[in-house]
């Protein structure tokens, strides 16, 4: 299935003709699906949500946003790993350097940020003169254990070619945004999406008992459909693992 088709079966699955128009364009229906993709990624470890996020950076940029992933295990830039530190380290090391690059950290060093950076311009000039400043106003929020989707390098990338970072991870499925989208949850198992996203709609209700319900529904497929994948179970795990 893609967007347009869960969002179908939304509708008439649930019933709730308020959010999804006749003509099945969106009417508050995708912020439910989307709030369900993410709710299922963080209560189920999926084998598919293990991965590596590759992407070339121009040189002299220092910031890049990636796939919004749960947690980054590894950062290599050019396939040699480098130190990671979080954006409440960088903040006390700014303030003790009082504005000036931190030439005691490692060239490449990089911070894993959260989602508060997003509006920042890849390409924006970085000095000692507005370190300080610069990152006063992106808000860096210490560790959080929702979603990570930006490094900032603590110097510009100096090859001129650029540099291939691959970032390893726990990473989120891509948000649904056009009709035609999918994701692994839409191509492989979109009726537990579709409850899921049913299930939302009861959590903003306050419907305990409806939500209830949609619990034990989900959970009893979840234990049930990773049984029949043989060549996971080859390898000691089922195709996921429920943390409910």
């Amino acid at each position: 299935m893609n967007l347009l088709e869960v969002r179908q079966q939304f509708r008439d699955m649930s019933g709730r003709y308020d959010l999804v128009h006749d003509d099945f364009s969106d009417n508050g229906a995708d912020r439910y699906i989307n709030e369900a993709v993410r709710w299922l990624d963080r209560k189920i470890d999926t084998v598919r949500a293990h991965g590596t996020c590759q992407m070339l950076v121009p040189h002299r940029n220092w910031l890049l946003q990636f796939q919004a992933a749960r947690a980054v295990k590894q950062v290599q830039v050019n396939g040699l790993p480098v130190c990671i530190v979080s954006p409440n380290v960088v903040m006390g090391e700014i303030h003790r350097l009082r504005g000036m690059l931190p030439l005691s950290w490692p060239t490449m060093c990089a911070v894993v940020a959260t989602q508060n950076v997003h509006k920042i311009n890849e390409g924006f000039v970085i000095d000692s003169g507005n370190y300080l400043e610069l990152f006063k106003e992106l808000s860096l929020q210490p560790d959080s254990p929702e979603e990570v989707n930006t490094l900032i390098f603590s110097s510009r990338i100096p090859d001129k070619e650029g540099a291939l970072i691959g970032i390893m991870g726990v990473f989120y499925q891509l948000p649904l945004v056009n009709d035609e989208d999918t994701n692994m949850w839409t191509r492989i198992h979109p009726m537990i999406l579709i409850n899921a996203a049913i299930r939302q709609t009861y959590v903003t209700s306050g419907n305990k008992a409806m939500l209830d319900i949609f619990n034990d529904s989900i959970e009893n497929d979840i234990v049930t459909f990773g049984l029949d994948r043989v060549e996971e179970a080859i390898y000691g795990r089922g195709q996921m693992r429920s943390n409910f």
